[in-house]
């Protein structure tokens, strides 16, 4: 056997180890984007962003656990991404192998996704009782304008931008902690 690094199976555990090693410091670069807003302009524009895309997370999160049940009952496709990824020149995975590492793989990008959607969860709960909560909601998951969030209320669109302006500094100080400040 040419490579110590192989196993009893032929498989090259550097190869694996290597892959392993690039998803965790993908995982890691995604958590660390959270670190980037340094002033409280970003932390506004960042908190806003994550809001804006929190229904869609939602909506990935289930789609990638249904992609999950669909391997776990069918198996692994023959050509994707997610497999040529794992077939590296010089390495044999047997069609089990390949499917346990696409498995985990999607397993951690759920796991970073559900903290994710958790995280503004929480967030959001801690808004739930203000009187304005409707004006997050209407904004950012249903996507309605500051007229038509006005009319459900009732109130002038200038108090629903001030009170947006108030909830989201709240919600960005749950996000980024004194960040926010």
């Amino acid at each position: 056997m040419a490579n110590k690094t192989a196993n009893k199976k032929g498989v090259d555990i550097n190869a694996i180890a290597q892959a392993a090693a690039t998803e965790a410091a993908r995982l890691a670069y995604g958590a660390g984007s959270i670190q980037k807003a340094k002033t409280a302009g970003n932390v506004y524009k960042e908190t806003e962003k994550r809001l804006y895309a929190y229904p869609d997370l939602l909506e990935k999160i289930e789609g990638d656990k249904e992609k999950l049940t669909e391997l776990m009952e069918h198996g692994a496709p023959s050509r994707s991404a997610s497999v040529v990824r794992f077939q590296r020149s010089g390495v044999r995975l047997s069609p089990e192998e390949i499917l346990d590492g696409i498995v985990q793989d999607l397993n951690a990008t759920i796991a970073a996704d559900q903290h994710e959607a958790d995280t503004i969860a929480v967030a959001l709960d801690r808004i739930k009782g203000d009187q304005y909560y409707a004006v997050i909601a209407g904004k950012f998951i249903e996507y309605r304008g500051d007229e038509e969030i006005a009319a459900a209320i009732p109130c002038d669109p200038s108090t629903v931008r001030r009170n947006r302006g108030r909830l989201i500094r709240r919600i960005a100080v749950w996000l980024y902690g004194a960040q926010a400040l």
